[in-house]
Order: structure tokens, then sequence, then C-alpha cells
């Protein structure tokens, strides 16, 4: 049995009652009472405790490619990973993670990022057209779920399910990156 990483919480049950009444995982977390989050107001983030997990869905689940984006030394360890309450959409040639309906899962991988550089290297890799958010990831053994990090699409999610690709919004918000 894996031990839990120090600053990780398993989440309990609480949230997931308030999954079983169709929450989205932002809203999940913006329930939670603010003793637990720190919050002030909805501008406020939940401060980040290293380690702490982030859920990949397209191209960092090339153990490869998060070693090569992170400057590590060896390939990550990597462990197979869900989110529930998302969807994916093509951005382009990319997956993008949106909210979707509740019960719906994403499958995909989660590393265990060591340092804030780490995170800071991984928002650097994944342009301004993604953006942080908090999640609950759910593994197949111990820790079971815990609460993570995920990159969501930043831009209008309607215009992705109905196939619209702006090709100047995709230039500002990658200042005309290939990644």
């Amino acid at each position: 049995m894996s031990q839990q990483p120090q600053g990780q919480e398993v989440v309990g049950s609480p949230n997931m009652s308030m999954r079983a009444k169709g929450l989205t995982p932002y809203e999940v977390m913006r329930s939670a009472p603010d003793n637990l989050t720190n919050t002030q107001d909805d501008h406020c983030e939940i401060t980040p405790k290293y380690p702490v997990y982030y859920f990949f869905y397209g191209t960092l689940t090339a153990p490869a490619t998060l070693q090569r984006i992170i400057d590590l030394s060896e390939e990550p360890v990597m462990r197979k990973a869900k989110v529930l309450g998302y969807t994916l959409a093509k951005w382009g040639d990319y997956p993008a993670l949106i909210d979707g309906e509740s019960g719906q899962e994403v499958d995909g991988y989660a590393y265990l990022a060591q340092t804030k550089e780490e995170a800071q290297k991984l928002a650097y890799y994944e342009t301004n057209a993604y953006t942080e958010a908090h999640c609950l990831i759910y593994f197949d053994e111990e820790p079971i779920q815990v609460s993570g990090k995920t990159f969501v699409y930043a831009g209008d999610a309607k215009a992705l399910l109905e196939q619209r690709f702006d090709r100047k919004l995709w230039l500002h918000q990658t200042g005309g990156k290939l990644v």
C-alpha cells in the first residue's frame, strides 16, 4: 500500500455527496467552508502545498515529454488516474479539458509535482490557452482520491464543442509558440 504524500489530503465523503448532487469539481471546491480553502472571495486561490498531484490527459501523459518539460534527470513516475465531471474537446490538434456532465470521466495520468518550480514549468508549457484548476483525482489504488490540479481550457468551450477554431485567438493565447 502506498504512503499518502505529505501535504495531500484524501477527500472525504462530504465532497462525494456534493458530486452526487451534480456539482462540477470547481463547484465542489468552491462550496467547501472558507476555513478549508482559505478563500476570502471568488478571486483568491488555494495556496498549494508541495508535493501536489497534477492530472494530465494529453501530451504530458508521455513520461519522456514530462521529463523534458520539467527538466528531470530520469523519467517521472506517473499513476493511471481519472477526473470526474469533465470531458475532452479538440483545440486544433490538442485535447482540451472542459466542464462535462456530472459523472463523466476523463482518463489520464497523474504526476506528483515536487516543487513550485516544476508547477511553473508545467504552466509555461501549457501556455495561456489553459488555466490551472483544482480538481479531485481518482486512482485505482491507495490513496484512492486526492485533491490536485489540472489544466483546463481557458477559452470558449462552446466554440470547441462546435468545432470552431479561431486561429487569431490561438496565436494570441500561445504567443505563436508551437508546443
